[in-house]
This record gives structure tokens, C-alpha cells and sequence, in this order.
């Protein structure tokens, strides 16, 4: 028996590999009927910016082509967005969501909040806060999408709870500028 610790235990990304399976298998057991978070990006991607090509929505999004065809078909399928031919060309069909995958989404917006709740609900808001700060900054060092994001707000009671370090995210941002 080896009781040494698993290597890949001291790696940042094989921890988020295992947070990435976690939230899959979290939101399939609370909701069981939704689709996975690339049809909630897509239709989000749409709802926000189109009508949009679907090469518009791929690049947006740092998504294949090829995945995104059958994503399209099936939000299409659901009657959540519509695919018409573009007017200003007419070889290509322009993305927009309908009215029903407004609401549709919205809905699974209100459903990630409870996710977000259930998946971190062993940290402290102050904790929550400065993790999504953190990813914010891994992510904004490598993708020029999360460069300008705004600093992420807390969904819960907004309090630091006692004994948190006071600071600690202002440091991280001042950091990230250096």
C-alpha cells in the first residue's frame, strides 16, 4: 500500500480537471434536464450579441466550428434560437435567440446561481470572491476576453466573514498589473 500523496494532487490543472468534473456531475444530479454549459454559452453568446454567423459565434466563444453545428441544431431543435440566412449574405445563416430561449435562459442563469452556491458553499464569501479572482487572472494572462472583465461580485451576502484577511483581492489585482 502506498500512502504517499498523489502527484498529480500538487497540480493546479489536474485540480481544476477534477473541479471541471465535479461541476458536471453537480449540475446533473440539481438539474438533471438542462443542457451542459456550452449550449448555455452559445445561447448566452447569441441572446447578448447577435444575430450573429455561426463562424462569429465560434470565434466569440474560442469554440470548434465543427462542435458548435451540432449545439446549433439542437438549440435550434429546442426552439430556443432561430437560424436564418443572413441578409447581407446570403451563403450564410445568421444566429438569434428567441424569445423562448430568452426566458429559457434566463432560467438556467437563476440555476447556475444555486450551482455557484452548492459548489462553493465551503468558502467564505471573502474566499469565493478572491478565487474568482484569481481565475480571472490566470484566464486574463492568456485569453484577451477576461482582460477587461470586471470584477466579479459576490452572489451571496457580500460580507467578508470574520478572520478574513482584508486586502487580499486589491493585492491580487495590483499584482496582475505588474
Amino acid at each position: 500500500m502506498d500512502d504517499r500523496p498523489e502527484p498529480l494532487s500538487e497540480s493546479p490543472v489536474y485540480l481544476l480537471f477534477e473541479t471541471g468534473r465535479l461541476v458536471r456531475r453537480t449540475s446533473a444530479r440539481l438539474f438533471p434536464h438542462q443542457p451542459r454549459l456550452p449550449y448555455l454559452l452559445v445561447l448566452s453568446c447569441v441572446a447578448r450579441h447577435g444575430p450573429l454567423s455561426q463562424r462569429q459565434v465560434a470565434e466569440r466563444l474560442r469554440m470548434d466550428a465543427g462542435d458548435l453545428v451540432g449545439i446549433v441544431d439542437a438549440l435550434e431543435g429546442a426552439g430556443h434560437v432561430r437560424r436564418r440566412r443572413d441578409p447581407r449574405d446570403r451563403r450564410r445563416y445568421a444566429l438569434d435567440a428567441t424569445e423562448q430561449g430568452r426566458l429559457f435562459l434566463g432560467a438556467c442563469l437563476d440555476d447556475r446561481v444555486r450551482l455557484d452556491e452548492t459548489l462553493f458553499e465551503a468558502l467564505s464569501p471573502g474566499e469565493t470572491r478572491l478565487f474568482k479572482e484569481l481565475l480571472l487572472r490566470v484566464l486574463a494572462h492568456h485569453d484577451d476576453r477576461f482582460a477587461a472583465a470586471p470584477a466579479p461580485q459576490d452572489r451571496r451576502d457580500g460580507q467578508d466573514e470574520p478572520g478574513q484577511r482584508a486586502g487580499a483581492g486589491a493585492r491580487s489585482r495590483s499584482t496582475a498589473s505588474s
